[in-house]
């Protein structure tokens, strides 16, 4: 995963802890992380992680801090994403090590180097000491990322490793069928909820009549539906 989705998975994360009423517990549970008196700076969950993250607790590549703070005010479902991310920062990481052996000869460097113009700003080229530098180089520029492989491609079909490719294209394969995966489990679940919201919708409808007060409820049910769930279904239709 590239540091853009890091980025958005703790923003994501930020918006489902409210900071008013769990705040205090996070600055406890985190407090031997914390440096004394760095509360008074903190004004949300955002800027708590970020706090975090400048203390070197949590990172891209290092969110176990993370996983056992959200287990520890049982987040489950904000766990469960970042377990995810993390899983497929993993595959992705793995990917780039089974490239990297692949094409770790320090005579092939500068080729490789040439086969990266323009993804590399040449002020950055003289701190490429090897393969796992160009990478890192490559990752800082957005040029390389789990949905970025295209230089992985062009290095293999340069350097004449086709089972590299083969396996590179394999992996990407494997991305997308699994990002289209998600999206239907995703279309699917947004389906259900607008048939039930529409179904308690009618029901309250034929029982409205009984009292204005049930019309209001029912007709507040059918004004979520339309703002928050129709909205939902044309996005994954």
């Amino acid at each position: 995963m590239s540091v853009i989705e890091y980025h958005n998975l703790k923003y994501k994360v930020s918006q489902g802890i409210n900071w008013g009423t769990e705040g205090r517990q996070l600055l406890y549970i985190c407090k031997p992380f914390l440096p004394n008196g760095c509360e008074n700076n903190i004004q949300d969950v955002l800027s708590f992680l970020d706090k975090l993250e400048e203390e070197k607790h949590v990172a891209i590549d290092s969110l176990e801090v993370l996983k056992d703070l959200l287990e520890g005010i049982e987040k489950w479902n904000l766990l469960e994403m970042v377990k995810k991310f993390e899983s497929k920062r993993k595959e992705y990481k793995t990917l780039l090590e089974q490239c990297g052996r692949e094409l770790d000869e320090r005579s092939q460097l500068e080729q490789l180097i040439s086969i990266c113009e323009g993804k590399i700003s040449h002020d950055r080229q003289g701190h490429i000491t090897d393969i796992w530098t160009l990478f890192m180089e490559l990752e800082k520029e957005n040029s390389l990322g789990i949905k970025r492989l295209e230089i992985l491609k062009t290095m293999a079909i340069k350097m004449k490793k086709p089972y590299l490719l083969q396996h590179v294209e394999m992996f990407e394969n494997k991305r997308e069928q699994e990002e289209d995966a998600e999206r239907e489990r995703r279309r699917s679940q947004v389906q259900t909820a607008a048939v039930l919201a529409s179904a308690r919708y009618a029901g309250g409808r034929l029982m409205g009549s009984k009292t204005d007060n049930l019309s209001l409820c029912y007709d507040l049910t059918y004004y979520q539906t339309c703002v928050y769930v129709i909205p939902y279904i044309r996005q994954y239709l």
